[in-house]
C-alpha cells in the first residue's frame, strides 16, 4: 500500500546487511544454529509467524482466541502461539520469538504494536520475498472485522536502521472451515539433518559446498 510502487524502501547499509544476512543463512553449514529458523523448525519461512503476518507457499492459517485480558494468535507453521495481552504490562526477560506485542482497542479494531524482536529472527527468508527487521523495529497491526467472513489486515513497520521511511500493506483475512491441525514440524523433518550431513561428506571428500550445489 505505500510506498505506491511496492518496493520496501531500504537504505543503502539496510540494503547491504540484509543481503549478507540472508547470503550467510544460506550458503553456512558449520552447524545447526546458523541454518534459518524454518528449517529448525522455530518459527515458519518467511514472515509467516509475524509480526508482520504474511501468507506463504502453504499453511497459512491463524487461529484467533479472546478472552477480556488477552488475544492469542495460534500460527499453523510452526503451531506457535503469540500472546497479546490487552493491557499495558512488564515485558518478559530476554527477548521473546515474534517480538513483545501489546494490544488495545480503537472502537471496533484491534490494533497490537510489537517491539523488542529477537535478533535470531531478523531475518525472514522466503525465496524472492525474504524480509529483514532489526530488533529495533515496531511493527503496529490492525485487525478490523469488515464482514462475517472476513478481517482487514492492515500493517505498519517502523525500522530507521534499516528502512529509508515507515512502510505499509494490508491484506484480507478470510474465515475457513474446520480445525487448524498441529504442524509437527519435527516430524519427518529430513532438510536440516540432510543439509548438514550433505556438507560433512562434501568436506570428507575435500570439496567445497559450491561444488556439490549445496549454496544458491
Amino acid at each position: 500500500m505505500d510506498p505506491a510502487d511496492g518496493r520496501l524502501p531500504y537504505t543503502a547499509q539496510g540494503r547491504r546487511l540484509y543481503e549478507a544476512t540472508l547470503q550467510k543463512a544460506r550458503n553456512t553449514f558449520d552447524g545447526p544454529e546458523s541454518r534459518p529458523l524454518g528449517e529448525r523448525c522455530i518459527l515458519g519461512f518467511g514472515s509467516t509467524a509475524g509480526p508482520p503476518m504474511l501468507n506463504v507457499l502453504y499453511n497459512n492459517h491463524y487461529q484467533i482466541q479472546q478472552t477480556p485480558d488477552h488475544v492469542v494468535i495460534v500460527v499453523e507453521m510452526n503451531h506457535d502461539a503469540r500472546i497479546i495481552p490487552l493491557k499495558a504490562e512488564p515485558p518478559p526477560p530476554g527477548t521473546p520469538w515474534m517480538g513483545w506485542s501489546v494490544g488495545r482497542w480503537e472502537g471496533d479494531t484491534l490494533v497490537v504494536e510489537t517491539r523488542n524482536f529477537n535478533p535470531g529472527e531478523s531475518l525472514r527468508p522466503y525465496f524472492g520475498a525474504s524480509l529483514f527487521l532489526s530488533p529495533q523495529a515496531r511493527v503496529t497491526e490492525r485487525f478490523t472485522r469488515i464482514s462475517p467472513t472476513q478481517i482487514l489486515y492492515d500493517f505498519s513497520v517502523d525500522d530507521p536502521g534499516i528502512y529509508a521511511r515507515t512502510w505499509r500493506a494490508e491484506m484480507p483475512l478470510n474465515a475457513a472451515r474446520g480445525p487448524v491441525y498441529e504442524y509437527a514440524c519435527h516430524e519427518g523433518n529430513y532438510s536440516l539433518p540432510g543439509i548438514l550431513a550433505g556438507a560433512r561428506k562434501a568436506e570428507a571428500e575435500g570439496r567445497t559446498p559450491e561444488e556439490v550445489g549445496l549454496t544458491e
